[in-house]
Parts: structure tokens; sequence; C-alpha cells
């Protein structure tokens, strides 16, 4: 296979791999906080031993001790104005008031910001985790790299108590006040401590390259007074993120929705009554009077032979010619269209286009997707080789250049153009696979091998036809020549089956020796 075609695939697969896995590690979690918590409904126990101290409560309890202290106590101050004011410097009665004002501005604060929490995270309590995780192929847990996404996944269900059923994990919650040039803002903390024995931390942490990194350089490692070992999560909310919005909107997205490509391919007229038009044949041309009629259908059919069992399997395959498709005007406009709009939705949030794209596409994003060329990222990658460049960890779009005065395209038009490549070949999928019913033609998606003769066949049949080669080969790869990794949709026509022949010649054993 074409190096720079295996580093190609290698590079899209794993990010299909990643996408997956990811997406099946989150549902496992939050699974098992739903399970935790129904064994925990079920369980004779009235007490759950494992639940945190709530953030209400913790509040409550400072509050109520400041106002009650003895000697400085709002209590005690309030008191004081109130009867012995007389006998009170104007020093102290400045001080008392002052203390009062700023005790009851942030209880203020401090309840209003841990209302707003409340709100934020009622649909991911665990009595609502059943109908969460039905819904959950329309929410992405934002950030677009495993730390990020991993650090949001945990913030949420801390903050929404699901831990409080893990007997391996804590959660120290707090809050506290911070100076700003406009005063001083509410802040809620937590600390999300994972055993490291423990199995939470060895199903959902254990071996992550970030993990490793910080164990080697001794972070985020704390030891209680058994000398039990922790790994620590840390995070934090606070007013301003209030004031610019939802909370939830911190750690989690909504995604938005697909293209309707029934639709879309209807309008384009790519297909018609759900059947994909002969033009996109190989071959192909567009029907007089509209109508499909067999006599007028000049799409190529390629033979295709294999022998088991001394019998002749021969089918028929007629290749589809995506790189039409993929041109039809009125199909690209809605494509730019609904690009358009994803964009605009997103609004520089990496995160929806990541939740999107892993949600929608199944497929990551890579790393790097926001980054934006630098002098020394243009050096490294000019730098790596053809399949380096080719398997390059971030987005090659970045590195184009414009056709007018060569300049290097935007960072916006650089993603836009990756997720067009997603949307492209997603949209593919989707519309040129089918059920295969026995008896009937079904549209088969394949990767071409040269490792048989039957693979080489169509190899052949496809360059002696010049059929078109997919754009991202074509144009980012140069690849010029149909060969071994490159995708290609087929309709495969019902297969027939005759015997081998008892008498067999010289040309009739050849024909054996290729095809089983």
């Amino acid at each position: 296979m074409n190096t720079l075609i295996q580093a190609h695939n290698d590079k899209m697969n794993r990010l299909v791999n990643v996408s997956s896995q990811r997406r099946a590690n989150e549902l496992d979690f939050f699974t098992e906080c739903s399970i935790k918590y129904q064994k925990y409904l079920n369980a004779p126990l009235a007490l759950n031993p494992h639940e945190g101290k709530k953030i209400s409560d913790i509040i409550k309890e400072e509050f109520i001790e400041q106002a009650q202290n003895q000697e400085y106590g709002v209590i005690v101050r309030a008191t004081r104005l109130a009867t012995d004011i007389k006998n009170m410097s104007q020093e102290q009665i400045k001080e008392d008031k002052k203390f009062i004002d700023q005790f009851f501005g942030r209880l203020e604060k401090i309840q209003r910001l841990g209302g707003f929490l409340i709100v934020a995270v009622e649909n991911i309590t665990p009595n609502q985790l059943p109908l969460f995780i039905a819904n959950y192929n329309n929410l992405n847990i934002n950030g677009t790299n495993e730390e990020t996404k991993d650090r949001n996944m945990f913030m949420l269900a801390a903050w929404a108590n699901l831990f409080d059923y893990f007997e391996d994990v804590k959660v120290e919650k707090g809050y506290t006040f911070r100076k700003t040039n406009n005063g001083e803002i509410a802040v809620l903390t937590q600390r999300i401590k994972f055993r490291i024995n423990g199995p939470t931390f060895r199903k959902y942490l254990h071996k992550k390259d970030y993990v490793v990194d910080h164990f080697l350089k001794a972070k985020n490692i704390t030891y209680d007074e058994n000398m039990v070992g922790y790994y620590t999560i840390y995070g934090e909310v606070d007013t301003t993120q209030v004031e610019n919005g939802d909370l939830i909107s911190l750690y989690l997205s909504e995604v938005p929705e697909a293209m309707d490509l029934a639709e879309t391919f209807e309008n384009g007229g790519i297909m018609r009554n759900a059947t994909l038009q002969p033009q996109y044949f190989l071959g192909g041309k567009v029907m007089q009077g509209g109508e499909t009629d067999a006599q007028q259908d000049s799409s190529i059919q390629i033979p295709m032979y294999k022998v088991v069992e001394n019998k002749v399997k021969r089918f028929f395959v007629k290749p589809i010619n995506t790189v039409a498709i993929n041109k039809t005007p009125a199909y690209t406009a809605e494509v730019n269209a609904h690009i358009a709009g994803l964009f605009s939705i997103a609004s520089g949030d990496i995160s929806v286009l990541s939740g999107y794209s892993n949600k929608r596409l199944g497929i990551d994003l890579p790393l790097g997707m926001n980054e934006i060329v630098t002098p020394e990222l243009k050096t490294m990658y000019d730098m790596l080789s053809p399949e380096g460049k080719v398997g390059f960890v971030g987005n090659r779009y970045m590195f184009n250049t414009d056709g007018i005065n060569k300049s290097r395209i935007s960072l916006v038009d650089a993603q836009k153009a990756f997720i067009m490549e997603l949307i492209l070949d997603a949209n593919l999928d989707i519309k040129l696979l089918q059920e295969n019913i026995p008896g009937q033609p079904s549209f088969i998606k394949e990767t071409l091998r040269d490792d048989s003769q039957q693979g080489r066949d169509l190899i052949d049949a496809l360059n002696e036809n010049e059929m078109p080669i997919p754009e991202i080969y074509a144009d980012m790869l140069g690849i010029t020549k149909w060969q071994a990794g490159l995708p290609v949709y087929l309709q495969k026509l019902p297969e027939e089956t005759t015997d081998i022949p008892e008498e067999r010649n010289e040309q009739i054993n050849q024909f054996i020796e290729q095809y089983s």
C-alpha cells in the first residue's frame, strides 16, 4: 500500500477509535453512577456512608458560626450598634457596619451562586440520570483533549453529587471570596480525590498519558493520615460565570443537529424517491424523460469472480462516482449552508465543533484543531516527511494557502475545510450504505486490496474506466491512480453461482488458482 494512503488511513482510523472509546467511557461512567445510586436505594441501610458534605450545609454552618462568634460575630456587633452606640468610637462604629454589610453581602453572593449551581445540575442529579443517559447523544462534554474532557466530566458529576455513592472517591467542597478590581466575587470550590488503588481510578484514569505525566511530576498526588494515596482534580465556579451565562455550559454543551440527508439528497437531485440517480454511477448518464430505463443505463458493470468449493461465484459491481456527488452544485450549497450554521452556533467554541464531530459524525477532531500556525509550528511541519505530514496530529488545512496571493488561509477557513471533509464522508456512509437484502442489489463500501485477483481486477477496472479519485486523496495526497488502501463505494448486483466443469483444461485450472 502507498505509504501516504496508509498514513492518512491510520490517522483517520485513530480519530474514529478515539471518538468511539471516548463515548463508551463517558456512557460507562454515567451508567455506573446510575447503577450505584439504584443499589443505594435498594439497600437496607438508611444512611449513605459515602455521602460527602453538601456545599449548602457547609455554607450554612460556617455563616452561622461566624454570626454567633461571641467576640467578632455579626450578632454581637449588631447588638452593640443597637444598644451601646453612644459609648462607641466613630472608628468602631464604622468597622462594625462595614463588617455587617460585608457579611450579608457575602451571604447573598454565595447563596445566589449556589442557587444557580443547583438549577444548573438538576437534570444530572442521581434520580435524573436515566433521562440524561437516554439523551446523551445530543450532549457533549466540553473540551478538545482527554484531560479537559475528563476534568469537565468529573466536575459535572461532583457538582451533581454523583460521587456520593462511590466508596473510593471523596469530594471536598468549599467556598471562598476573591478580590477583584471592583470588589470581590464568590467562588465555590471542590476537590475530587480518587483513591489510587481504587477501582474508579483504575477504570477511568489509570495509564492515561496526562495522569502518568502528573505522577512523574508528583502533581495532584496527596496522601491521608494513613498514607493512602489519592489523585486529585480541582475545580471552581464563580459569580462572573453566572453573569456570563449558564453554569452548566462550562462543562456540557448541546450538540447541533445533523443534516437532513433525505431532503438534502433529494433537493440536490442525487436521489429520487430514495434511489441513486444513474448519472452518479461510473459511466452513467441522465435518463431521458426522467424515468429509469434499463435500456438507457450506460453505467459500467465490472464482473467479479470467486471460486468456493468447486463453484464459481460471479457478480457485477457498479462503481459510484462520489466525486460527482460531492460536486453537485445544489448539494454543495446545502452542505456549505449547514457548515455556516454550525459555525454560527459554535461562535468560536471549539467544544461545540468537537461535540458535533464526535456525536454526529463518529470521529474525533485532531489535536491542534484550534491552533494558529506559528513560525515554529510551520518550521516543524516543513521538516516532517511526506508521510509525517499526512499523519500530522493537527489540522493540515492550517498550512494551506489561498490561490490569489498565496497567503495562509485563516484558522476558521481551515476548520471549515476539515469539517466539510468529515461531513461529506459521513454523508456518503449514511446514504450509500444499505442493509443487504438477499437476492437484491446492495450498496457497499470497500477498501481496495491488491492481495487477491478479485481485488486487482477491481483496481484495474477503476483505472481503465477512469473513475475519479476521491478529492481528499487526489488533492491533499496527490494520488493519481486507484490502488490498495483507497475507499470505493459500489452497488453490488445479485450473485450467480455455477459449477466448475469436471473436465478442466489449463485455462480453467489457471482461473481456479487465481480466484480461489
